[in-house]
């Protein structure tokens, strides 16, 4: 189980760096923590400029642009992680190899009250069980940072890997919406899904799923 080191109410703000994501999470093989700078190169190289995996991600654009991911990176550093997005970087033995945030709520018209998670693994490291791991642990720091009572997400339906890792973790399927892919250039189908608290399961729970970006 991943050593959260949270309380299941209300995270303390004053954890904080000045109005800065400042938590470490730890699970049995990853590391979750806050970007940095130097995590653009990396960004660019496993999301901006691979098309299996920008292809998942509707707000991506293709073909890659210069600077996409050093500016990704900058803005979330500098955003309030409960009024905007929680960004942690997934790393394997210090080495980052894919992306986990947690929106606040408003992100899904669907589900306004809820905050919502996604994520993305780097193709390297998909088939290992990691963003089972990593949005497991997220979502520990989700609801304790949040108080919320339900999760949110969404995935492409054809995303079929994905959506596997977030019905592992408890997640339920709500509704259907349609979203612009810049990736594709086209509007692409999504399901959009809500976890309630006591429906979370285990913190392991997505461990040896086989990987998809969403």
């Amino acid at each position: 189980m991943p050593d959260l080191c949270l309380n299941e109410g209300h995270l303390n703000k004053g954890r904080l760096n000045n109005g800065r994501l400042n938590e470490r999470i730890a699970t049995r093989r990853l590391v979750l923590r806050p970007l940095e700078t130097g995590d653009a190169e990396a960004i660019d190289r496993l999301c901006s400029r691979d098309h299996e995996v920008a292809r998942w991600l509707t707000g991506m654009p293709w073909p890659p642009k210069d600077g996409v991911a050093a500016e990704f990176v900058a803005a979330a550093i500098d955003t309030d992680p409960f009024a905007g997005e929680a960004a942690f970087a997934i790393t394997l033995g210090g080495v980052l190899i894919g992306l986990v945030a947690i929106k606040a709520p408003g992100e899904l018209a669907e589900h306004p009250d809820c905050p919502s998670i996604g994520y993305w693994i780097g193709r390297p490291f998909q088939g290992f069980g990691y963003a089972g791991e990593a949005a497991a642990a997220a979502l520990g720091w989700g609801f304790a940072a949040h108080g919320c009572q339900a999760m949110a997400a969404r995935a492409f339906a054809d995303n079929a890997a994905s959506l596997k890792v977030l019905s592992r973790l408890g997640f339920r399927e709500t509704g259907r919406m349609m979203r612009t892919s810049l990736a594709l250039g086209r509007e692409v189908e999504n399901v959009v899904l809500r976890l309630e608290r006591e429906n979370r399961l285990g913190a392991d729970a997505g461990a040896g799923l086989a990987e998809a970006a969403v």
